[in-house]
């Protein structure tokens, strides 16, 4: 279910499930980031440059009508202020709708209430939890266990998506290696959900608003 070496998307993981899938299944409308490498490379000293894909792919999330919010662990008492001084490209942060940092929230990560409080900041009326996810290279941030977890974005409902290279986790939910990809991840769950009305029957299906 998670073996495929480069992606694994939406799609597949409906595929493989036991028939079709839920009625009233959400596709993605708002996508929250971690920043530090995830968005911006922090390989080298500051000021961190963002990694070579994360603008574009933010700007065509964006121009897919994709809410998108950054949720970012930092030192107490930090401000915006403090963490502009460390972007090579501090405008960046303008782009998202909602920005989260952890000396502002109840909570840092891997704490449920970090993740609710930046679902509750997005305009009204809100995507449902189960139209959100969570991007970030630290797994322990999207989750602590398969089924069940008591930690991280995975916690509150929230789709899990990991950024790494390495063999695909299987907390995870989704598997990216670059964040183009989430370009697919995001568009497959739609498309699945129209094609399977060819091969299943119409009324046990539910498209969502803004499928193509």
């Amino acid at each position: 279910m998670r073996s495929t070496p480069r992606l694994v998307q939406f799609a597949a993981l409906l595929a493989l499930a036991s028939g079709p899938p839920a009625r009233g299944a959400d596709c993605l409308r708002a996508i929250f980031f971690d920043l530090g490498n995830t968005l911006v490379d922090q390989t080298n000293p500051a000021p961190y440059p963002l990694f070579p894909t994360a603008q574009a792919t933010i700007d065509s999330l964006q121009a897919r009508g994709l809410a998108l919010g950054i949720i970012t662990n930092v030192p107490a008492g930090w401000d915006r202020g403090d963490l502009e001084a460390l972007l090579l490209q501090p405008a960046f942060l303008d782009e998202f709708d909602v920005l989260v940092l952890s000396s502002e929230a109840p909570a840092p990560k891997p704490d449920p209430a970090i993740y609710t409080h930046a679902y509750n900041l997005l305009a009204l009326p809100r995507p449902t939890v189960a139209a959100t996810a969570f991007v970030g290279e630290t797994i322990g941030e999207i989750g602590n266990t398969v089924l069940n977890p008591t930690l991280g974005a995975r916690a509150i409902g929230m789709t899990g998506i990991h950024l790494s290279n390495g063999v695909p986790n299987p907390i995870a939910d989704v598997t990216i290696t670059t964040l183009d990809d989430l370009l697919t991840v995001e568009s497959a769950p739609c498309s699945f959900l129209v094609d399977g009305f060819e091969s299943a029957d119409a009324a046990a299906w539910s498209s969502c608003a803004g499928c193509p």
